[in-house]
């Protein structure tokens, strides 16, 4: 790829006894990747604080980011990078405005990086994903080495990052507070793939969640629990870092667990119990009798067994104060009704043969188990 010094994205300059012969040394090859992150994360600041409105980076912000090496020039190690677009995937529209975003992001870091090296104080105006980021910079070199880098035409747009430079950026570690690992239990009910993201609806609102970068599986699965009408899905166990559990709606980072602890089948019959438990006496008439939490807390422990019976459950109250459960068996119609004083009332009535089996007794987990595994009363 030939290209211009009109085109050249940024200067980088290493400099140090080790980066005067030709070329550059391969262990500080990841300081360009750590520039590249760093001014990656600026932008995405920049971008989401010029529009206030959106919650997400558009699709492809990320990607469009693509910093190329194209020569190490000789003396000082001196990496030569430009930007390249690639052919066909990002409108005009986007691409003007996104390199603009992306040079104004090396300009800001920069700029830190000088008033660092001016003022000896670290930076405030960054997210802390940014300053992390930012932290990185250098962190390969040794004591006599540094760093020049910025604007490829302007000098004066240029920072040096050195050893007392990074002693300072050290200090960043101390403002971000250290972050803590969390648990956010909800449905998945956006994915943003080229993000690595998904929203997380859970009982005080929505929650960001970023995956590890190279946990290509968890974004697999984040995929497969999608409700993708903004409802229907399993609940979820997603587990990952913030920098503030004490937020409402928490953001999790560095995603690395995402686990399905109730199925679309055992929220369904959960739901029809707690629209259940929300009845008061008097709900089907003046002698009704709403079911008591004992009888409640019966059913509720039975749900997992009802959902790995693959069967289709309806749980259903009635008027004296019991919770049935009901099913079909072939051409048999079968219930079990689970009631107060810890009774227990099971029926089979063959539809066919009009053959009725009843069976009142005390209640028996045991027993009610069998009799919903395989019909028998026994």
């Amino acid at each position: 790829m030939d290209a211009s010094e009109e085109d050249y994205f940024a200067f980088f300059s290493l400099t140090g006894d080790r980066f005067d012969a030709p070329g550059m040394p391969a262990d500080t090859a990841r300081e360009v990747g750590l520039f590249r992150e760093a001014v990656l994360k600026v932008a995405r600041d920049l971008w989401l604080e010029g529009n206030p409105d959106r919650r997400r980076l558009p699709n492809g912000f990320n990607e469009a980011f693509d910093l190329r090496l194209i020569a190490v020039l000789s003396g000082s190690a001196r990496p030569r990078m430009v930007l390249h677009r690639p052919a066909g995937k990002i409108s005009d529209e986007d691409w003007d405005e996104w390199s603009g975003i992306y040079a104004r992001a090396r300009d800001a870091l920069t700029d830190s990086l000088q008033s660092i090296a001016r003022t000896r104080q670290p930076p405030v105006n960054f997210s802390a994903d940014s300053m992390r980021a930012i932290r990185r910079v250098g962190s390969s070199l040794q004591d006599s080495e540094a760093i020049i880098l910025g604007d490829p035409k302007q000098d004066s747009r240029r920072a040096t990052v050195d050893f007392a430079v990074r002693e300072i950026l050290e200090e960043i570690e101390e403002l971000v507070p250290a972050p803590q690992r969390v648990q956010l239990e909800g449905v998945i009910v956006e994915y943003d793939g080229s993000a690595m993201s998904f929203r997380l609806k859970t009982s005080s609102g929505i929650s960001i969640c970023k995956l590890d970068q190279v946990r290509h599986d968890l974004a697999v699965a984040a995929k497969e629990f999608l409700a993708t009408d903004g409802v229907t899905a399993p609940d979820v166990l997603v587990e990952g870092e913030t920098p503030d559990a004490a937020q409402k709606n928490v953001h999790l980072f560095n995603v690395d667990a995402i686990t399905a602890i109730r199925s679309i089948e055992e929220k369904s019959l959960l739901f029809q119990l707690q629209k259940i438990r929300e009845l008061t006496d008097t709900w089907l008439g003046p002698d009704s009798q709403a079911p008591s939490h004992e009888v409640a807390r019966k059913v509720e422990h039975l749900i997992p067994r009802l959902v790995a019976l693959g069967m289709e459950v309806a749980i259903v109250p009635n008027s004296e104060g019991a919770i049935v459960l009901e099913w079909r068996r072939g051409d048999v119609e079968m219930s079990a009704a689970i009631e107060p004083d810890d009774q227990l009332f099971l029926c089979a009535d063959n539809t066919v043969t009009d053959e009725l089996h009843e069976r009142q007794m005390e209640f028996n987990e045991t027993t009610l188990v069998r009799f919903l595994e395989s019909g028998s009363m026994n």
